[in-house]
């Protein structure tokens, strides 16, 4: 390319540019100026300088005739003057530019408020085409840093969506940056999912209509819903529709079960049903939505409705299938984290049930992985080492979605920032080498000195628990202690290294020595809960005490999943409370 162009760069915009392009256009100037010093013009097409570098942002006439894109495709092209950045209408151009800042410039983005932009005197010409679209239409990251719009944007997730209580507000990804795939929000639970009671709230229906709850022990009880009733459906379809003309915004909504309250209806025309799909209550449960399903489409042909295959109703029906517009929500609660999946050792037979209902659902399969440790997301999670292969797995077996159920709640759960980086760039790309990844990010986020500590000190962690799977013990994702997995040396060896990542950081600079003391909270959690087992000798009330203001500093408000703002500081207070005799 000659040299003049050095001197004169434009983005260039169709001449009638849409509000996504606009975005992706004023993103791409923003990174550029912060590499180069210098405000890119953004003009149109038909106003372009001769002769110029040219950024060309969306579906240019540069770029070609319009293209049958998958969803969220992208294309970063090399040309001769210049480059072009395009792709899906709705969400491509912005993915397009965000890839070519990341992969080809070397921008980071490590979180929602921390970023690293190169210095250049004029940004790099990519080496090769880039083409690419994830196997995952529907792609979200359940963490606390998320919830950031411009953020979830910019790791290419696109699906909102709310489990339950949250400390921190959901921000919407505006239309302008492609939107988002919105479930509908019940407001009871302030979740999106296990809608039943939030359709038909028991303490508005149960005392006029018992019938139309589940009979369990030969008593009609508030725990699921009997399926079978008509006058029950009939309800329970109307207040779907009038949920859905209360928020135009959804796509999704949940039709699913209610959440550890039992198991499938009792009653005859229950099980009988039942009995029909094989024993299975999911083929029962998947023709009531689909009943609810058939009546939604004729009012919002555009909303998909979601159902869970969810502890009683994981294993397949024998008949039923998923409508068009039904979507199977597959979780994988039960299994064990500490190996991948696809050994089927630890997996509680998900597996199985995953090819299962790759078969009966094939195009309408999403999956609900669980990432975090939910009783405690301040204990050391060691399951880095299975994201990458249980990700695949999901690619394989067709699912079209993947919710990574991670740390929503807590600002210092451990490594949250490493696994919510991590996981969002396998969901974009299942291929992507996540060795790579992981010292991409511990060198660029927790700086050149720690990530060596920090890599041992995470490798120690994944040996201990593929030990624990090579003995047929699982690590699930509800665990108060990490005694179980780990040998009290193991435990020392570990705090010893972060110690020295500590040490390291600080000499790297203020900003990598307060990521990893962050970090360090992890272990010295762990050390709390097995002061004496793990022969510890100094005080231990003043090291809770130090712990506490540690948190306090780094704004912890919750240390597991919780419905209650006063959970944290009792918390605190037990750990006070246990200091040991003597």
């Amino acid at each position: 390319m000659p040299d003049e162009f050095a001197t004169r760069e434009v983005i260039v915009l169709p001449d009638a540019p849409t509000a996504v392009e606009r975005s992706a256009a004023k993103e791409l100037a923003d990174g550029i100026e912060r590499m180069t010093g210098r405000l890119l013009p953004i003009i149109a097409e038909s106003t372009v300088p001769e002769p110029s570098r040219r950024f060309y942002v969306g579906a240019t006439r540069a770029a070609g005739p319009a293209a049958d894109w998958k969803p969220d495709e992208i294309l970063v092209k090399p040309v001769a003057d210049g480059v072009i950045l395009t792709g899906h209408p709705q969400r491509g151009a912005i993915y397009a530019v965000d890839t070519y800042l990341e992969d080809v410039c070397g921008v980071r983005w490590w979180t929602s408020t921390e970023a690293h932009y190169p210095s250049y005197g004029r940004v790099p010409q990519p080496a090769a085409e880039i083409r690419h679209a994830s196997p995952f239409t529907y792609r979200e990251t359940y963490y606390l840093d998320g919830f950031d719009a411009d953020f979830k944007v910019r790791l290419k997730g696109n699906v909102s969506s709310l489990t339950r209580f949250m400390f921190a507000p959901m921000n919407f990804i505006p239309p302008e940056k492609g939107g988002d795939h919105r479930l509908y929000f019940f407001k009871g639970r302030r979740s999106a999912y296990h809608s039943f009671f939030e359709i038909l709230p028991p303490s508005e229906h149960f005392a006029a209509h018992p019938e139309w709850f589940s009979l369990r022990d030969g008593e009609r009880r508030a725990e699921q819903l009997c399926l079978v009733n008509p006058a029950m459906k009939e309800r329970f379809i109307a207040e779907t529709l009038r949920r859905l003309r209360e928020d135009p915004a959804a796509v999704f909504i949940q039709v699913s079960q209610n959440d550890g309250t039992g198991g499938a209806c009792e009653c005859a025309g229950c099980q009988a049903v039942i009995a029909e799909e094989g024993g299975a209550a999911s083929g029962f449960y998947l023709r009531f939505v689909n009943d609810v399903a058939a009546a939604v489409e004729q009012e919002f042909p555009h909303v998909t409705v979601d159902t869970f295959a969810y502890h009683f109703t994981r294993k397949p029906p024998a008949k039923a299938r998923p409508r068009h517009n039904v979507t199977v929500r597959l979780c994988d609660i039960t299994s064990g984290f500490n190996e991948p999946l696809e050994t089927r050792r630890l997996d509680d037979g998900f597996t199985a049930d995953l090819e299962a209902w790759s078969r009966i659902a094939p195009g309408r399969l999403y999956v609900w992985d669980y990432v975090a440790n939910f009783s405690s997301y301040m204990l050391p999670r060691p399951n880095l080492g299975v994201l990458a292969a249980n990700v695949r797995l999901f690619a394989r077996s067709g699912a079209i979605g993947v919710f990574e159920q991670g740390d929503a709640l807590c600002t210092a759960g451990a490594f949250a920032p490493l696994m919510h980086w991590l996981l969002a760039h396998l969901l974009w790309n299942p291929a992507a080498d996540e060795k790579a990844l992981v010292q991409d990010f511990l060198g660029g986020y927790y700086g050149p000195g720690a990530a060596p500590l920090l890599k041992r000190y995470l490798d120690g962690f994944n040996s201990a628990a593929a030990r624990h799977a090579a003995q047929g013990k699982k690590i699930g994702c509800y665990h108060r202690n990490i005694d179980f997995f780990i040998t009290p040396a193991e435990a020392r060896e570990a705090r010893g290294l972060m110690a020295a990542a500590v040490a390291a950081a600080e000499r790297d600079g203020r900003d990598f020595a307060r990521r990893v003391r962050r970090e360090k909270l992890s272990i010295d959690h762990a050390f709390l809960l097995n002061w004496q087992v793990w022969g510890e000798k100094g005080d231990y009330r003043a090291a809770v005490n130090d712990w506490i203001e540690t948190c306090r500093e780094f704004g912890v408000a919750a240390f597991r999943e919780t419905t209650d703002r006063g959970d944290f500081p009792n918390y605190c207070k037990e750990l006070l409370a246990a200091a040991p005799a003597g």
